[in-house]
């Protein structure tokens, strides 16, 4: 693991303009993630950490998202300074983002292969011809082990599984190599035998492919299963965050208790969380 952030946030504030009024999600977090970790942001619905994970990758919506204060710094350099060419030139290419909803973040009236073959040839090889590409997304989709490869290209979204649909995404998310992988609840929607499989897959190609990950949940056994480092969120502030042997053994902060009791007894080295 690196000694220099891969991703440093510092003092950013983040907030909405809508027909209600003015809201802030947070203001003043920070935070930073080394290169070659896992780093899970959990919290509850309405915590603020899915914008925390979108600021990051400048996809909350334009027309009432802003950015009122502070820095996303990726190897040094302020996302929130870059042009929107220069951002696409870091998204998808060295940032990629994994959906909670893979069905609505596919595109519906396109079947598999063609979205995997346009994301190949947009993020990843711009250069590559679609039969090349059209190669470069078998290979991406075997590797996250759908075995029917050929028929599944043919297929639209609809006609996938839950957890079909997420590896897909993750092939997606894996086809430009990227430094950084984004996970914003992406096993939520499936049952639990599903989910560990996912969860396997992701851990698996995270050390493959040498990246580093913030995986977004509100579940602590996910966390538990995934992490090196816990940042805890409640209502817009980073209450709490250390190691997983720290968070689950000596929690500090009163939510993290709370998020603890409200789980299953897990022990950890022979001891339970208390």
């Amino acid at each position: 693991m690196s000694n220099h952030p891969l991703i440093e946030v510092s003092n950013l504030s983040v907030g909405f303009n809508t027909k209600k009024g003015d809201t802030t999600v947070f203001s003043g977090l920070s935070f930073e993630i080394h290169a070659g970790e896992t780093v899970c942001l959990v919290g509850e619905s309405g915590s603020g950490k899915s914008v925390a994970a979108k600021s990051i990758m400048q996809l909350l919506p334009e027309a009432t998202a802003s950015y009122r204060k502070g820095q996303i710094l990726f190897e040094g350099k302020d996302l929130l300074a870059l042009s929107e060419k220069e951002m696409d030139a870091i998204r998808g290419q060295q940032m990629a983002m994994i959906f909670q909803d893979a069905l609505s973040a596919l595109n519906p009236v396109y079947t598999i292969g063609t979205q995997m073959v346009d994301v190949i040839r947009l993020h990843a090889s711009p250069k590559l011809s679609r039969k090349g590409a059209l190669a470069e997304a078998k290979q991406l989709l075997q590797q996250v082990e759908i075995r029917n490869v050929d028929e599944v290209m043919k297929q639209y979204p609809f006609q996938l599984s839950g957890g079909m649909r997420q590896r897909v995404m993750i092939a997606m998310a894996l086809s430009s190599k990227p430094k950084l992988l984004l996970a914003d609840e992406p096993t939520t929607a499936l049952d639990v035998t599903v989910q560990a499989h996912i969860l396997k897959l992701i851990r698996r190609l995270k050390q493959q492919y040498g990246m580093t990950l913030l995986f977004i949940t509100h579940d602590l056994g996910v966390v538990y299963e995934m992490a090196d480092r816990v940042l805890v969120m409640n209502k817009g502030e980073l209450v709490e965050q250390g190691t997983k042997e720290q968070i689950f053994t000596n929690p500090q902060h009163s939510y993290t208790r709370k998020l603890l009791n409200s789980m299953p007894r897990i022990y950890f080295k022979g001891e339970a969380t208390k």
